[in-house]
């Protein structure tokens, strides 16, 4: 199974030059604890999340509205691609430790966001619809 299920839903993104506060108003409206931080391109070249927000600049104090989101961002995001598999995926999370990778298109723009809270879910309802069909089929 491929990525591609991942990439119907619009990815919240935001460019690195815009400030911090507009991105945690940004996360705040569209409902998201992670924005793809993207080049006019739609190139990844970050990733922000709220923990970074809190980490890096309310711990120490600074000025949401100035500072911009590259001086905060998690930089150089592994990226998986929209054929890669479940596989690959659950691989680079434990490889990498992170909870939410991007997903790239063959042009290397931003196609969706997978995050390893999504494939839990995935995972524990083909598991639970396995189940299922083995409780079902209680021949002899």
């Amino acid at each position: 199974m491929s990525l591609a299920r991942f990439c119907r839903k619009t990815v919240a993104v935001i460019l690195p030059e815009q400030s911090v506060a507009e991105a945690a108003q940004r996360m705040r409206d569209q409902h998201v604890g992670a924005l793809v931080v993207v080049q006019d391109d739609l190139r990844p070249v970050g990733v922000l999340t709220d923990r970074d927000i809190v980490t890096r600049l309310v711990a120490e104090r600074r000025d949401a509205t100035a500072v911009a989101i590259s001086d905060v961002m998690s930089r150089a995001p592994v990226v998986m691609r929209v054929e890669d598999t479940l596989d690959q995926t659950l691989f680079a999370f434990r490889k990498q430790g992170v909870r939410r990778l991007p997903i790239v298109d063959g042009q290397g723009r931003v196609a969706g966001l997978v995050s390893l809270d999504d494939l839990l879910v995935l995972l524990s309802a083909e598991l639970d619809q396995t189940a299922a069909a083995v409780r079902e089929n209680q021949g002899p």
